[in-house]
């Protein structure tokens, strides 16, 4: 692959009080019928408390804004809940003329710094969404017991099929306390409740790489694609790819993702959470730069498979 950046579309700069800082995690879908691309992401207040909004772009060239952010979707949980400091959008779907926005909620925490968690609210744009829990859809266990995150779905074959981003445990890199994860699989007949078949589809490798997240697959004919952040040990966020037949058993091939951090500017440090869309004749990577989001999103367009 070779994909060529075309510039940044969202940069946080206190439009509204709620919107002081970051654009994070852009979640794409292409709306065929208005020939445009909805990107629902979250950005914050001063104090970082997150919500999730969204703007819509022209799908030929996503540099032309058709509509600003300018309303919240959806707020954080109630005092107390597993996303009442903050909620971040990771996929949407449709299903049986219901909208689905799946996110992450997170909390603050004491002897290490958050936890995240999957929640589930359907509603739309003109009314919002609403939780369809106030706990997450996949819970802590003895297996599981630290965060997980980052649910993406895909309706496949009659089922939701998903990946989502699994803690293993908290680690010290360079002095800070980071949450060491591996990305695994879930599926759903109902895309409410979702059982975790296997937890090892992709792993950090163990010589530079601490952690990997925020998958977005995406089926091309009978291969799923998926790209994903990567979390050195001695540089930051990149990307990555891999290619299955299954949707559970992975080869890695990041050496194709033909993409990387600019020279200069808002994505020089770091690129990360990535979100690929498809058009009726162009292909979209939207994804984040610099410290996590801060800076904003913007997105690069696939020249050559």
């Amino acid at each position: 692959m070779k994909w060529e950046k075309k510039g940044r579309i969202f940069e946080p700069k206190g439009q509204f009080e709620w919107m002081r800082k970051y654009g994070i995690v852009p979640t794409p879908v292409y709306l065929r019928e208005t020939n445009s691309i909805r990107i629902f992401f979250a950005t914050a207040t001063s104090d970082n408390i997150g919500r999730i909004t969204y703007m819509d772009v022209e799908a030929n060239n996503p540099s032309n804004i058709i509509k600003q952010p300018d309303k919240i979707l959806l707020y954080e949980g109630e005092p107390g809940t597993f996303d009442d400091c903050g909620v971040n959008p990771t996929s949407f779907v449709v299903h049986e003329g219901k909208e689905y926005l799946y996110y992450v909620g997170y909390e603050r925490s004491f002897k290490v710094p958050f936890t995240l968690f999957p929640g589930i609210s359907v509603g739309n744009v003109k009314d919002g969404f609403k939780r369809v829990k106030h706990v997450p859809f996949i819970d802590r266990s003895e297996k599981y017991p630290y965060s997980l995150a980052a649910p993406f779905v895909l309706i496949d074959k009659n089922k939701f099929k998903l990946w989502l981003w699994l803690g293993v445990k908290w680690v010290k890199v360079n002095g800070k306390d980071y949450l060491s994860a591996k990305i695994g699989y879930a599926e759903s007949e109902n895309g409410l409740d979702f059982k975790i078949l296997h937890d090892n589809c992709i792993v950090p490798n163990q010589d530079n790489e601490f952690s990997v997240g925020r998958p977005w697959v995406i089926k091309d004919g009978s291969i799923y694609k998926m790209f994903y952040s990567v979390r050195y040990v001695d540089k930051l966020y990149r990307l990555g790819y891999a290619e299955s037949d299954d949707g559970i058993n992975w080869i890695r091939k990041d050496e194709q993702i033909g993409i990387d951090v600019s020279s200069v500017g808002w994505d020089s440090e770091m690129i990360c959470y990535p979100a690929v869309v498809k058009t009726d004749n162009k292909t979209f990577l939207f994804y984040n730069g610099n410290n996590n989001g801060i800076s904003g999103f913007g997105y690069a367009e696939l020249v050559n498979e």
